[in-house]
């Protein structure tokens, strides 16, 4: 349920002195506008409302206290167009109010604080954000119980979503493309999951860094030449992971491939069982070069002389 003020239905401020009578009075301005119009709906902030839905939202707003809480948003800035717009900025927080604790007022905003939550973190994780992620989770969620569970659970499926696109990337071979699953291991959108409470979020976050791994050993057997890349996904991986197995078991995966790869960026790997790179130079070798070099200085000047 989006959030609507009385101001965008009047275009005129919210006054907490407003009385029924002055409500009455712009929902009939409104029906008339509506009927010399033509019009069977009305649009503002980007939606369509119907008569009935006009009729519905000041039946709403006449009920007790409903103008108190309508002018409680009104009076925080960053509340208010968070509700409307779904968009929190950099460092934004809203107010200090002890209306946030009340129970019927938290009631009351619930539907339209879970809709702005929901729609945020879809662009949220659409568009990595990590600035406002992190201002909105350090604000008072405006939610009851149920409305949370709603909104996590929806924060829940874009996680598990993307675990699902990092499986079917290392199982199904050609089906998802690298440069997709890529994306899902970069730290800009692994850092969104990592911001989210380990209370809710700490076993997916295992199952994520450890879908990540899995995405690494496959890419990397594929192409050897993706090892950094894949040394910077498992990184970040090991990040993200909750528990101290998952952690570990992604450490050791780094330590296995910086094995790997630093051979390959100072030289040849020397195969063969027990093969190192070859021997340093022994004293004797460099004595025979010496020896060689004089025995052939002393027959080409023979042979000048003769």
């Amino acid at each position: 349920m989006q959030y609507l003020s009385p101001s965008s239905l009047s275009g005129e401020p919210i006054v907490t002195t407003l009385d029924k009578k002055a409500i009455q009075l712009e929902r009939k301005k409104l029906f008339a506008e509506l009927e010399l119009s033509g019009e069977t709906t009305i649009e503002m902030n980007g939606r369509s409302f119907t008569k009935n839905d006009i009729i519905q939202y000041y039946e709403d707003l006449l009920k007790e206290d409903g103008l108190k809480y309508h002018a409680t948003v009104a009076d925080d800035p960053v509340l208010l167009v968070f509700l409307e717009t779904a968009h929190i900025g950099r460092k934004e927080s809203f107010l200090k109010n002890p209306m946030y604790t009340d129970a019927q007022f938290i009631n009351w905003v619930s539907p339209y604080f879970c809709h702005a939550f929901i729609t945020f973190m879809n662009a949220c994780f659409l568009d990595p954000d990590e600035d406002g992620l992190v201002a909105l989770l350090r604000n008072k969620l405006l939610m009851t119980q149920a409305d949370t569970e709603k909104g996590w659970q929806a924060v829940m499926k874009i996680v598990m979503g993307s675990i699902s696109t990092l499986e079917e990337y290392y199982k199904s071979t050609g089906e998802v493309k690298l440069a997709k699953a890529k994306d899902l291991m970069e730290f800009r959108y692994i850092r969104l999951v990592q911001l989210l409470p380990n209370d809710r979020f700490g076993p997916v976050k295992d199952k994520y860094a450890f879908s990540i791994l899995q995405a690494c050993v496959f890419t990397f057997n594929r192409n050897r030449q993706t090892g950094n890349y894949v040394s910077t996904w498992l990184e970040n991986a090991q990040l993200l992971a909750a528990s101290e197995e998952v952690i570990a078991q992604i450490a050791k995966k780094r330590e296995e491939l910086e094995a790997v790869l630093i051979p390959q960026e100072s030289g040849p790997v020397y195969g063969g069982s027990g093969a190192g790179a070859p021997a340093q130079t022994s004293p004797w070798g460099v004595i025979k070069l010496i020896l060689f070099i004089v025995l052939f200085l002393v027959r080409l000047a023979t042979c000048r002389h003769w």
